[in-house]
This record gives structure tokens, C-alpha cells and sequence, in this order.
């Protein structure tokens, strides 16, 4: 069963995940200063990351004005950066990978297999993180959650392709809209299915 306010919210997160992102790499702020060879000060995928709070920050506003469950604060502020963290990385290592065997046949489609790997680790490590905290919802069985996992892993390939790669001095929006905007959209609204909302101050706890 969605949660229609927990959809709104994550969407209004992913939103300002994209702004933040945009206004951070385009002009500079908010970390992302750079240095006399034109890179990143610090490390990019961090900053990231670190932005990745924005995604969870509306729905955790709203988790404090009902019975607030600060383990679902946690995994919206912490956690889920951490994992976006984690599958930025996992991104890397296997691009770093593929690039030193260029000359085998995947080699037309350099982004596909990080690309599916990122979508995984970021989905499965946020998903696990869920369960093992208690913070699904009953009424989300486990097709959910496989759902979840293909489409977020299929995304994170097709995102990679939907890239220019001829594009030589690429700006945010050539990230936001193919990769983060529409891969935060599809987690934000299974985790509006997966994860328990919190009842309102003063009402009966469920398990729903």
C-alpha cells in the first residue's frame, strides 16, 4: 500500500537533492570548491553523498511532528547517504576496472555494468538497512522489495547510457536528469510502500 504523503515527500526530497546538487557543482558552494587543476577540492563522492541528506530531509521533518521513530530518522539522514556513498564507489572501482580491459567487447558500453552495479548496491545496502532496523511495513512482502531492487539495478544501467558522452565540458543537468533525479523518484516511491509510517502523536501504534 503507498503511502501518498511519504511519495510526496520523497519526491519533494529528490527535488532538492537535484537543486542542491546543481547549485553546488555549477557555481562552486557548498563544498564543492575547486582547485588550481579544476577538480573538485574535496572528494566528490562524499559531497554527494553528503547531499544525499536533502533526499530524506523532508520526510524526517514530518516523521517529528507524529510519534516520531528515530530509527526511520536515522536511515532517511545517515543511512541512506551512507549507501549512496557505497554504490558512487562501487561505480568507480568497476569503471576504473573495465577501463584497464578496454579491449574486450564491453568495452562500447563503458558505463552499462558499473552503471548496474551502482543501481544495485545503492538500492540492496538502503533496503537491507531498512529491514534490519524493523522499519518495513507489514503489508510489504518480499516482491516488493525484488521490485525494488530490479528496477533501481535496471535504471542504474540505462542511466548510463542515456549520458552524451560526447559532451566535453558536461554540467549538472547532464547528471541530474538522466541519474539522480529519476533514480531518487523510483526509490522514493517504493520506499513510500516499504517503509511503516509513524501514527500521529497520541494515536495507536500499528505494525502496518
Amino acid at each position: 500500500m503507498i503511502n501518498r504523503t511519504g511519495l510526496g515527500l520523497f519526491a519533494l526530497g529528490a527535488l532538492l537533492f537535484s537543486a542542491l546538487f546543481y547549485v553546488a557543482t555549477t557555481y562552486a558552494t557548498l563544498g564543492w570548491s575547486v582547485n588550481d587543476m579544476g577538480e573538485p577540492a574535496l572528494n566528490p563522492t562524499l559531497l554527494v553523498a553528503l547531499y544525499t541528506i536533502a533526499f530524506g530531509l523532508p520526510y524526517a521533518v514530518f516523521e517529528l511532528a507524529r510519534r516520531t521513530n528515530w530509527l526511520a530518522i536515522l536511515f532517511l539522514l545517515i543511512l541512506v547517504p551512507a549507501a549512496h556513498w557505497g554504490a558512487m564507489n562501487a561505480f568507480l572501482w568497476l569503471a576504473s576496472t573495465g577501463a584497464e580491459g578496454a579491449e574486450s567487447g564491453l568495452a562500447a558500453t563503458p558505463g552499462l555494468l558499473p552503471g548496474l552495479l551502482a543501481g544495485f548496491a545503492g538500492s540492496a545496502l538502503s533496503f537491507l538497512a531498512l529491514f534490519v532496523l524493523g522499519l518495513r511495513s507489514a503489508k510489504a512482502g518480499p516482491l516488493v522489495f525484488l521490485a525494488g531492487l530490479v528496477l533501481l539495478t535496471a535504471w542504474g544501467g540505462v542511466s548510463m547510457l542515456l549520458l552524451n558522452p560526447d559532451s566535453e565540458n558536461p554540467t549538472a543537468l547532464n547528471f541530474i536528469l538522466p541519474i539522480f533525479l529519476p533514480w531518487q523518484l523510483i526509490f522514493g516511491f517504493f520506499l513510500s510502500v516499504l517503509l511503516r509510517p509513524s501514527p500521529k502523536r497520541g494515536d495507536v501504534a500499528t505494525t502496518d
